[in-house]
């Protein structure tokens, strides 16, 4: 049970160097880039944590959340980085199954639930929050739209620094400059 974890965790980890080293490279990182390179350090050390003796208590925990986080994160940059992602994600999920089957103990199944929900807690929450980060210019207009996966499309405006954020999708929109480029009108949907 050790070594499918082990594997999974040394799996994670150099899938996260690899993409952090290609994406900074890319210049100034987003911050959905620093979330994704965070969880999946995350899920590597919560596997490898798993291997150690002293973690058989919390062993289903740890596990449940590198099984699922890996796996929804696979799923999700199925694209990219996603297929090794899902090779370590099943051996952690099979780590959890050899876990709770030498527990046989209810509290192991609670446990695994519980790192389980974490993890998609965190993968939602994560992304939902990294889609809403917008920074506004100091100076200027800008617009723009997106999707959260639970808060639905939305729209914003950033005038000079303030940013309204406005719910539902939007085609349109835009500002009027004066000659010393100041902001004196703003049109949304």
């Amino acid at each position: 049970m050790r070594w499918f974890a082990a594997v999974a965790a040394l799996i994670a980890a150099v899938v996260d160097v690899l993409y952090y080293g290609v994406v900074s490279h890319q210049g100034p990182l987003a911050f959905r880039v620093a979330f994704v390179a965070t969880f999946i350090a995350l899920l590597a050390i919560t596997a490898a944590l798993s291997t150690r003796a002293s973690a058989t208590t919390w062993r289903p925990a740890l596990l449940a959340l590198s099984a699922i986080g890996l796996l929804a994160m696979g799923f999700i940059a199925i694209f990219s980085i996603g297929l090794p992602l899902l090779i370590a994600g099943a051996l952690a999920f099979v780590a959890l199954m050899f876990s709770l089957a030498a527990s046989r103990q209810p509290a192991g199944i609670v446990k695994a639930g519980a790192g389980g929900l974490l993890a998609l807690a965190i993968f939602l929450g994560g992304f939902e929050a990294t889609e809403h980060a917008i920074g506004c210019p100091a100076k200027g207009v800008e617009t723009g739209s997106g999707s959260g996966f639970l808060s639905g499309p939305y729209h914003y405006t950033c005038v000079n620094g303030k940013l309204t954020v406005y719910p539902g999708a939007c085609n349109s929109g835009g500002a009027t400059v004066d000659a010393s480029g100041n902001v004196i009108s703003v049109s949304t949907c």
